[in-house]
């Protein structure tokens, strides 16, 4: 008996002599094509800092698990092959996510389409990125293709020691972004997925080496880099010698910066400004409104689609009828910040130097804040800020002794929306008791909102708290987290962080939506009638939203020794400002914020289908055929049902009801063989790509009984794009009524065969030149050139 004979039979040779009986010596084993991939579904869970939600995740891991099933399929065949395989069903895999997500088939390689919309949303938005349909395409392609060439180089290059490269560069430029190392579980997880693979490789023994070199060396890049590049160095901002803003867009630690900026040794001028009024004002940098996680930051916004700075607009959550002028002009001297210092209530801004260009600089959905898209503030820069804004003073003191808010509620003014006023009441589930108890024991009997809001503030200004800038240090509680708050209120000295996190926190205790505003206390010192601001000025106070005057700020930071007691912004009567009628002109059509509609995604992946024995490898190969065959076949149609239903119900719901009812009523009209009419070269108007001019393009091609209910839809289109905040909402039940009536009388007008063709094969999934007035598929006749 030889010395193998002896040897006892291990599962290793089980599973070498079950996967390899009879093929060839570089066929890649079931189990390495099946854990090829994980390494990179399990690394690119670090991309989560860049993208809001998790579904482009889940829409990557669905596609993976088919590339997956279709490498198991084609596993035994020549290299070329599995190649071919591979790049086909990338291709295919991304089409299909693309026409799920509401575009064309190839939109993710598109300039001007998803591609394009993402690259700017990349290039204006910080992370993390808005999970806009565009965003959530582009992302989860970019991640199918990263698993791709994982499983290319473990399954047909075959080296797997390299499959360790696609997923340590998920983990490597996260951390580069956003300057944070990934998790150190994360890390470890992609590191045991990349072991496994290593393991099912053919040698592993062999590749062990090379592999853990790329794995170490990528492993101290992902962590190291972040921490030795200082991502947020004042030598990234191009301004010698300025100094930065507390707040980064997407960063979280604003409050801990600000603090820091606050503590510095030295004294430094950061800008100028006037006012036309005369006395110093609060000036905001920008609103912390995210506190689910228990770390202020903003909320996020897609730069991208918000207007530029340059427009007007009308101040969202402030009540003119007791808001106070705050116009100011601002001279900056030594600031480098990718937020402006901007009234409370800003509504409009003009640049007045050549270096500060407005058109780079966007306005922050409905929080009256404005952020830079590329730029920062530089010396010498120079725009006059027009704006109003409300602070607790005497006059709102009796219109709540009175009971007079109710009152002063009515009135045309933009109220910000109800989805907003939730997140600003979000609080983290590990709230202490202590400061629930603490709020509920200091509103006491005090009757409404405001009244509340009062007693908190004259609490923590009533001698019991001390200001501090180093206290919280010393004694291990700066922050605002909730253990961080709880000490505060135990210790009860802190700075201006403390307090207003603390009241912004306690407020929504009691039920009061609530913010905390950065940015500029009012006072420092007089140069030429300029009010001269420093980094000590720095300051955070809360805003809490009251029913009837919208968004009030409060002072709840008691007076430092160094700091003079400057006065809040007061009215003892009514504002001069009658109407909502921003003082420079918004324009009719201005664009307000919407909640991005994320394409609905599938709730779990399913995974790759255990194949049997090699005996029925071709029966299993046959079958998967023939579903890829009925899947063409029927595909289409299935996808362009799924959009319809989706559409109508986003109708149905009220997001965005109008464009979702046209986007589906035009490709009602290509799936039936209608196109516009070729624009004529003497008529640019036509040439427009808007809804109605395409409307007019298509009269002289669709059957009669489809017009009516096309303007309809054109007409609804045009009220929620430009009608202003507040009119009539649109008629949602008419809409889905136009959208049924447009189909039956397209289905009437056409033959059977194109019936059945606009369901099976609908071409709106195919792009075509037909819509751009250049070209179409079908040219109606076109009367005679005269002769000349």
């Amino acid at each position: 008996m030889t010395d193998t004979a002896r040897r006892p039979v291990t599962g290793r040779d089980v599973l070498e002599r079950d996967d390899r009986t009879d093929e060839d010596p570089g066929t890649p084993s079931r189990m390495l094509v099946a854990a090829a991939a994980l390494p990179v579904v399990v690394a690119s869970l670090a991309v989560r800092p860049l993208v809001q939600g998790i579904a482009w995740w889940v829409s990557a891991l669905v596609v993976t698990a088919l590339l997956v099933g279709v490498m198991l399929a084609v596993r035994t065949r020549p290299r070329w092959a599995r190649f071919v395989a591979l790049v086909v069903t990338l291709v295919g895999g991304s089409c299909a996510l693309a026409i799920l997500d509401g575009t064309e088939p190839l939109g993710w390689l598109d300039r001007s389409g998803a591609l394009g919309q993402a690259l700017l949303a990349i290039k204006v938005n910080p992370a993390p990125l808005p999970e806009t349909d565009a965003v959530q395409l582009v992302v989860s392609v970019t991640l199918v293709w990263t698993a791709g060439v994982a499983l290319f180089v473990a399954v047909i290059a075959p080296t797997a020691a390299l499959a360790a490269v696609p997923a340590f560069v998920a983990l490597v430029v996260p951390g580069i972004v956003t300057g944070t190392a990934p998790s150190v579980v994360l890390v470890v997880l992609t590191g045991m997925a990349f072991l496994l693979v290593l393991w099912l490789s053919v040698r592993p023994v062999q590749q062990a080496f090379p592999a853990m070199v790329i794995g170490a060396v990528a492993l101290v890049v992902a962590v190291g880099l972040p921490t030795v590049v200082p991502i947020d160095a004042s030598w990234l901002s191009g301004v010698t010698g300025a100094i930065q803003a507390p707040i980064n867009p997407g960063r979280p630690g604003t409050l801990l910066k600000l603090g820091d900026d606050l503590r510095r040794p030295s004294e430094i001028e950061v800008f100028r400004y006037r006012t036309t009024t005369g006395v110093p004002e609060y000036l905001k940098l920008a609103d912390l409104d995210e506190f689910g996680t228990g770390d202020w930051v903003p909320s996020v916004v897609d730069a991208s689609t918000a207007p530029s700075a340059d427009q007007g607009q009308f101040a969202t959550g402030v009540n003119p009828r007791v808001a106070s002028r705050e116009d100011v002009q601002v001279r900056v001297t030594g600031l480098s910040s990718q937020y402006l210092p901007l009234p409370s209530g800003a509504v409009g801004i003009q640049s007045r130097s050549t270096a500060l260009d407005l058109t780079q600089w966007r306005w922050m959905g409905r929080s009256n804040t404005v952020r830079s898209t590329g730029q920062t503030t530089r010396r010498g820069d120079v725009y006059q800020a027009y704006g109003v804004a409300t602070f607790a003073n005497p006059y709102l003191d009796a219109i709540a002794q009175h009971g007079r808010f109710g009152m002063i509620a009515s009135g045309d003014w933009n109220r910000p929306t109800s989805a907003q006023l939730r997140t600003d009441l979000q609080l983290p589930r590990n709230l202490p008791g202590s400061i629930r108890t603490a709020a509920e024991r200091v509103a006491g009997t005090a009757g409404d909102q405001y009244e509340q809001a009062r007693a908190l503030e004259s609490w923590f200004r009533s001698g019991r708290f001390t200001y501090s800038e180093t206290a919280p240090v010393e004694q291990g509680y700066d922050g605002d987290s909730m253990d961080v708050l709880a000490k505060f209120l135990q210790v009860r000295a802190g700075y201006c962080v403390h307090f207003a996190s603390a009241m912004a926190v306690m407020a929504r205790v009691l039920g009061i939506p609530s913010r905390i505003a950065v940015g500029y206390r009012p006072g420092g010192t007089q140069k030429d009638g300029e009010y001269v601001v420093s980094n000590r000025q720095l300051h955070s106070w809360p805003e809490l939203y009251i029913k009837g005057a919208g968004w009030v700020g409060f002072e709840p930071t008691p007076v430092a020794q160094d700091q003079s007691d400057a006065e809040l912004p007061a009215t003892a009567s009514p504002t001069s400002l009658p109407t909502v009628t921003p003082l420079r002109s918004a324009p009719a059509n201005q664009p307000t914020a919407q909640p991005s509609s994320a394409s609905p995604t599938p709730d779990a992946a399913s995974g790759a289908g255990t194949g049997g024995p090699d005996g029925g490898s071709a029966t299993w190969e046959i079958a998967l055929a023939v579903l890829v065959a009925l899947g063409a076949l029927v595909g289409p149609g299935l996808f362009r049902t799924l959009r319809r239903r989706r559409r109508l119900g986003l109708v149905q719901t009220g997001r965005d009801p109008a464009a979702n009812a046209w986007r589906e009523v035009i490709d009602d009209v290509a799936d039936h063989g209608f196109t516009p009419a070729t624009v004529p070269p003497d008529d640019p108007a036509l040439a427009a790509r808007t809804a109605r001019a395409v409307l007019t393009r298509l009269g002289a091609t669709l059957p009669p009984a489809t017009l009516t209910p096309l303007g309809t839809v054109v007409d609804a289109l045009d009220r929620e794009r430009y009608a202003r905040p507040g009119t009539a909402p649109v008629d949602q039940d008419r809409l889905r009524d136009a959208v049924r009536e447009v189909r039956v009388g397209l289905d009437a007008a056409v033959s059977p065969w194109r019936r059945v063709l606009s369901r099976v094969w609908p071409p709106s999934l195919a792009p075509s030149r037909a819509w751009t007035g250049r070209g179409r598929r079908h040219a109606a006749p076109q009367a005679p050139r005269p002769a000349e």
